[in-house]
């Protein structure tokens, strides 16, 4: 289906996290089409960690009706003469769940839904339409796929090489490896994956370390982040920065990054061969932000007490005060933009310029706390790191040439 068919065709979104609200901010500005309703599980959760709500209390988004399977088959059953019914049912949500969704539309009673009329919004179709939807914004970022295809048609046969497994291609860039060392947080708590990898291939730049090393005798991966100078016992606290903590610390790679073990970049050996060539054109790479209605300003009272909160705004007034206007006219006053996961990939110097202000606000928030950071388990740290992560971009867009990727979730 030609996303342009939307336009003349009633859907819905079932969804309404960040993979939702995310394609129905491309589609209502790229083709000027809103969804009848989003709609969600009666069971769906985001997750369940401290101070996260459920998509199920969500009534609305922008002002369109958030609908349970439920309750929208109850209006099915009182009203079908006269109920406008969707066209297209749009599943943006995670792929883990895909299957899960599609089978709870087909039982819908008195309700033949076709397979034609599911659009499935997997990691592709999704990095599609929000390529086309960023590219089409003014901003201070270059979109990765914009510039490939700019500069140079070559990508397209260098792919086709590393695909195949080329072992010309496979020597010429593994020269490359010692230049970036992008690396993939593990953690012997991770849920097992159905898949690893697309095609089952491993992109040679990602580099596999095991994080909260030093909580467990199991060994993931020969790089260990309670190798060298670490801050591996705080895992718990830290998540996946732990392991940007060692890179900073004891990396020393022209370019730095981290991913996770279930979210990796959208970019193949061969577009990052690219991207050191034209090395001139960027300076990080972030994957597409996700969007918020209405703004980004409560998004931490998802995950975090506002008591942490005031500890972490303490401690940026303390340790980093130049931040405090990018704070108080972006997160809190109006931002939609929210760059999600911890993830990022950048030149040495500005990963670490990043990770200097991070860990300087965080460390000091750890002391703010009640009960301080060193006595809980409750994975605080790493989610204020994701707004600390929006608030370094915010206040550093102006001077830094930032580059926005898609992502691909592994289930």
């Amino acid at each position: 289906m030609q996303f342009q068919e939307l336009c003349t065709n009633s859907f819905c979104i079932y969804g309404a996290g960040i993979v939702a609200t995310g394609v129905y901010t491309a589609i209502k500005t790229l083709y000027h089409k809103e969804p009848l309703f989003f709609m969600v599980s009666d069971c769906e959760e985001s997750g369940g960690h401290h101070g996260e709500v459920s998509e199920q209390t969500l009534t609305e988004i922008d002002n369109i009706a958030v609908k349970s399977l439920s309750a929208w088959e109850r209006e099915l059953q009182n009203s079908m003469s006269d109920f406008i019914l969707p066209k297209y049912y749009l599943i943006a949500a995670p792929q883990v769940h895909h299957s899960a969704i599609i089978a709870s539309l087909h039982s819908v009673e008195n309700l033949r839904i076709e397979d034609s009329q599911i659009v499935l919004f997997t990691n592709e179709l999704e990095n599609e339409l929000m390529e086309a939807y960023y590219s089409s914004l003014p901003g201070h970022a270059t979109i990765l796929g914009q510039m490939i295809q700019r500069q140079t048609q070559e990508i397209a046969e260098e792919e086709c090489n590393c695909r195949r497994c080329s072992e010309t291609y496979t020597t010429d860039f593994r020269s490359e490896i010692p230049k970036i060392q992008v690396y993939q947080a593990k953690s012997h708590l991770d849920r097992p994956l159905l898949n690893q990898y697309i095609g089952n291939t491993q992109p040679l730049y990602i580099h596999p370390i095991q994080v909260g090393a030093a909580l467990t005798s199991q060994k993931l991966a020969d790089l260990q982040d309670n190798q060298g100078d670490n801050i591996s016992h705080k895992n718990r606290n830290y998540c996946e920065l732990t392991a940007t903590y060692h890179a900073w610390r004891n990396c020393r790679a022209a370019y730095k990054g981290i991913c996770h073990y279930r979210r990796i970049f959208d970019i193949s050996d061969a577009q990052m061969k690219r991207l050191m060539e034209l090395e001139q054109e960027w300076d990080v790479i972030l994957p597409y932000p996700s969007v918020y209605y209405p703004d980004i300003s409560k998004e931490h009272a998802r995950y975090v007490s506002e008591s942490d909160w005031d500890a972490m705004l303490q401690a940026l007034k303390e340790t980093a005060p130049e931040y405090l206007d990018a704070y108080e006219n972006g997160i809190a006053d109006g931002e939609q933009f929210f760059n999600n996961f911890n993830m990022l990939i950048a030149k040495a110097e500005v990963f670490d310029d990043y990770c200097n202000f991070l860990f300087k606000v965080l460390m000091r928030t750890e002391e703010l706390t009640t009960p301080k950071g060193s006595e809980r388990a409750d994975r605080f740290a790493g989610y204020l790191g994701e707004n600390l992560t929006t608030l370094y971009f915010l206040k550093n867009r102006e001077k830094l040439k930032i580059m926005y990727a898609g992502k691909t979730w592994l289930v």
